[in-house]
């Protein structure tokens, strides 16, 4: 990075990277011919390198000089070794077969960067060599490759010439750094036609694939918000607009990105706004950035960030007193609790801040001052009976104010200790008054009413054990059940008994309707594994409850008892939808397995309780779309249940807000961990033998006007009776319309192309493809590249070239399922497997 920024002006106009500078022969000549450039370049890097205590410059200068004759040299050598490789074969493809100590100058990390020098020093522009790296990137061939190639792309990004090229010569320098930061956190869209470039590294940005090149980008931001060039076209506001959207970019409620030396850059820029300058404008800018924070956890992390840069040690004052004023800031706890509808969400970021506070270089009397003061904070806010004030401002429900108040009770925000017995208090007052009740049977066909009627009713009787039981033990607590619509003319109340049952919970939703949960017993099973616990002490089996993976806060915790039926055990597997356990149905006496939609991106588990909430309005519709999707999954596997490969669907409902899936329990392993048990790769009779009943299966799905589109070594599972099943039918969906209009559905490397747009015309021909994927890893080991980098040259190494042994004529059926064009591939699972069958004839 510091020589691309000192050699600058002479790589920009060459199209050149640093990289290839360093490790090919020519351009480095070429340059070294230039010696004034040189000379400048490394006195000036001396220079910045002797500022750092106990460096001299003359020191500094020796040392530079000799590793650039040292560069020159190894260059040079590399040169001599790599005219002997073989003609007619790559420069990368020999250094990457070669064994160890066999590449060309016995360096094989070296002569990777040299091979790959040599190749981009051919093409002349940054958005043809972005297009070879990431082509090369997406050949997952080998990992030296990969992370030689996210260097050189990290190269690429820091350059300016290369950025206006990419994204634009119209742009400002702060629109090009929002442009970076857009694609450093994963925010450019796809495409209609599939992902042009930046799609594709936006994508590997988000996969989190290129650790060095997000870095130098990080870097390059910073550097430029130091620099005295503005961010806009010279006005004021421009520039500060841009640097609003720049901090909303890299400060969030996870910390700030990019750590103290950001909080530096962003404190450097903002002063630049200033009229005075020097230490006295970083002060004021220390406090000026802190406070535009309007929410509390940012400002938290910012000032903790900024306390550790070096240039903010002689401000230690200003930035105690700032986080001394904003925990104890009544407006910016406010707009935290009201604002923020998620309470566990809430309650986890404050922990963060309070973390990031206590392990801060703040002086250590002063970060134990402010953490204790900020434990209080949200306690006195509340005592003071401003919270409640305020939710009547901005809420003319009472039946919604109630519920946000028993959230924040129910939540860890405050303690026991604190504000919780008054906020308890408070709320079941306004729940006892006669006007309340009213308004809550006003309204006995509101969908929404009644729902809202639910959840409060939950969060009371939440209330009501947290005020009456001890300590909680690590099990589910009882759900309390829809309760009947209320109506007008009826005498229903909302109370909470004093003195519940012992292991029951009590609600009264009405004067005519008292219901009594008694919590679920084990009937001497493990609760979590279900094998057999005669006494309480720790499972043998599993050691619950001394361990357990279930997360409180986020699983269903073992012993949960769904439609009174089923009983939810340890955890089985997790992904971004939802959770599945391992589960007991009590009627039918047998384990199951329970998968419950919990997509984390959308909603939280309600504190202390099954339910869960969303984040938001927007979240919530999401979250009901989702919903809705994932209940028509069970009713498309009830429809399958004739098929055996598919796994068998016993029940599906709606509880706790969600919706839950009952299946029956498959024993054995996924394609995915046979194949690892077997050395990452089998030979082609095996494969047939796990595939092709799924493929027949696929073909009987495919006639009923389904397709699967999610077929990958993840979602066909082995069982220990022998038997294949195709999981996950989540992605499935209706082929009608000819696919048109579908969602996407993605999984690098298995995907077609065709999914990565919603205009994409999809069919049986996509499971063909992911099939065919699916395969191809089996028989190499290796996952085919992903269809985003065949987008712009479609090249795959095929299967023999791998080692996979295949007759030329399977082989070439197997690369025709992976064809980019529908068109060409086979149009049924049925022709798939003709073929290949056919082919070992031919072969």
């Amino acid at each position: 990075m510091t020589m691309g920024i000192a050699l600058r002006s002479h790589l920009d106009p060459l199209a050149l990277t640093p990289t290839e500078l360093i490790h090919h022969a020519k351009p480095l000549k070429a340059l070294l011919e230039q010696g004034q450039l040189v000379e400048n370049a490394a006195a000036r890097i001396a220079t910045v390198q002797s500022r750092t205590p106990g460096q001299e410059q003359r020191a500094r200068r020796v040392a530079l000089q000799c590793a650039i004759d040292e560069t020159w040299t190894k260059a040079r050598f590399a040169q001599l070794a790599f005219a002997d490789l073989p003609k007619g074969r790559s420069a990368l493809d020999s250094v990457l077969a070669a064994g160890p100590g066999k590449s060309p100058t016995g360096d094989a990390a070296y002569d990777l960067r040299v091979a790959l020098s040599v190749e981009l020093c051919e093409i002349k522009s940054w958005a043809s060599k972005l297009d070879r790296l990431l082509e090369l990137h997406q050949w997952d061939r080998d990992d030296r490759l990969s992370d030689a190639v996210d260097g050189v792309i990290g190269d690429l990004l820091s350059s300016v010439a290369a950025g206006y090229e990419l994204f634009g010569n119209g742009l400002t320098p702060g629109a090009l750094l929002i442009t970076l930061c857009d694609l450093l956190f994963g925010r450019i869209g796809v495409e209609a036609m599939g992902p042009n470039r930046l799609g594709v590294l936006n994508a590997l940005f988000r996969q989190g694939k290129l650790p060095m090149a997000r870095l130098m980008v990080l870097d390059r931001i910073r550097r430029q918000l130091k620099a005295p060039q503005p961010l806009g076209r010279g006005a004021l506001d421009q520039d500060t607009d841009c640097l609003k959207t720049l901090v909303g970019h890299l400060l969030t409620r996870k910390g700030l990105t990019g750590g103290p030396l950001m909080a530096d850059a962003l404190t450097v820029r903002y002063s630049r706004r200033l009229q005075q300058g020097g230490a006295s404008a970083y002060r004021h800018s220390i406090v000026g950035l802190g406070e535009g924070q309007a929410d509390l956890i940012c400002r938290i992390h910012y000032l903790t960030a900024v306390a550790a840069a070096p240039p903010a040690e002689r401000h230690m004052g200003e930035i105690v007193a700032s986080l001394d004023a904003a925990v104890g800031n009544e407006l910016l706890i406010e707009n935290t609790l009201v604002q923020s509808p998620d309470t566990a969400l809430l309650e986890r970021g404050l922990a963060d801040a309070m973390a990031a506070i206590a392990v801060s270089v703040l002086p250590e009397e002063a970060r134990e001052r402010i953490v204790a003061r900020a434990k209080r904070s949200i306690d006195d806010y509340v005592k003071s009976g401003k919270l409640a004030a305020r939710l009547r401002q901005i809420e003319p429900l009472a039946r919604r104010r109630t519920i946000r108040l028993a959230e924040i009770a129910c939540s860890g925000l405050i303690r026991e200790d604190g504000a919780l017995p008054l906020m308890r208090q408070h709320i079941l007052e306004v729940v006892r008054q006669p006007q309340f009740q009213a308004d809550l049977a006003a309204q006995p066909n509101n969908e929404m009413a009644q729902a809202e009627v639910r959840r409060l009713l939950e969060l009371l009787d939440r209330l009501r054990q947290m005020a009456t039981a001890p300590a909680p033990a690590p099990q589910a607590v009882p759900q309390t059940p829809a309760p009947r619509a209320l109506s007008a003319d009826s005498a229903d109340t909302v109370a909470i008994p004093a003195a519940p049952a012992r292991g029951a919970v009590t609600v009264m939703a009405g004067a005519n309707q008292t219901v009594t949960i008694t919590a679920p017993q084990t009937d001497g099973l493990c609760p979590s594994c279900f094998a057999h616990r005669p006494t309480r002490d720790t499972c043998r089996e599993c050691g619950y409850p001394v361990t357990s993976d279930n997360r409180p806060g986020v699983h269903l915790m073992p012993g949960t008892l769904l439609l009174g039926r089923y009983k939810v055990g340890r955890v089985l597997g997790q992904g971004g939808f939802g959770a599945t356990y391992l589960g007991w149905d009590d009627r039918l006496r047998v384990r199951v397995a329970i998968k419950e939609f919990y997509p984390a991106n959308l909603i939280a588990r309600v504190p202390g309780s099954c339910g869960v909430i969303a984040f938001s309005d927007e979240h919530a519709r999401g979250f009901a779309a989702g919903m809705a999707k994932f209940l028509d999954e069970a009713r498309l596997l009830a429809r399958l249940r004739d098929v055996k490969e598919i796994v068998g669907v016993q029940d599906f409902f709606e509880e706790n807000s969600t919706a839950y899936l009952v299946m029956e329990l498959l024993e054995g392993r996924t394609m995915k961990k046979y194949l690892a048990d077997s050395g990452g790769r089998i030979d082609v009779r095996r494969t047939l033998g796990v595939l092709t009943p799924i493929m027949k299966a696929l073909q009987t799905i495919h006639e009923q006007g389904l397709i699967h589109r999610d077929i990958s070594p993840d979602n066909i599972f082995l069982t220990n009776g022998g038997e294949r099943k195709l999981l996950d039918f989540g992605a499935a969906r209706q082929a009608a319309g000819q696919g048109a209009g579908l969602t996407v559905i993605l999984k690098p490397g298995y995907a077609p192309p065709e999914q990565y747009s919603n205009e994409g015309r999809q069919g049986p021909w996509s499971d063909v493809y992911a099939l065919c994927a699916t395969m191809y890893l089996a028989l190499t080991g290796k996952t085919p590249p992903d269809a985003t980098a065949r987008f712009m040259n479609d090249r795959i190494p095929k299967p023999n070239a791998l080692g996979a042994g295949l007759a030329p004529a399977f082989e070439k059926v197997l690369l025709s399922g992976l064809a980019m064009r529908w068109q060409d591939r086979p149009q049924s699972m049925r022709d798939l497997l003709r073929a290949m069958t056919g082919s070992f004839g031919a072969g």
